[in-house]
């Protein structure tokens, strides 16, 4: 995944699995990302570990 495509709040998809982006740390190359169950529950990922998956719907692409 290209790391200038993420954004704070969006869905990832890693080696560890599915969180939402909290913030990314450019300098260390890697993002931190909450579970989607409890946005208490942190764990960080390489920019490397990141995997595309286009299935996974942004809230931007939702339309009613």
């Amino acid at each position: 995944m290209d790391a200038k495509a993420l954004k704070l709040g969006m869905l990832c998809h890693s080696e560890q699995g599915v969180g939402v982006v909290r913030w990314i740390d450019a300098q260390d190359r890697a993002v931190h990302l909450s579970t989607p169950e409890d946005p208490a529950k942190n764990f960080a990922v390489s920019f490397d570990e990141l995997l595309d998956e286009p299935q996974i719907h942004q809230s931007s692409d939702i339309y009613y």
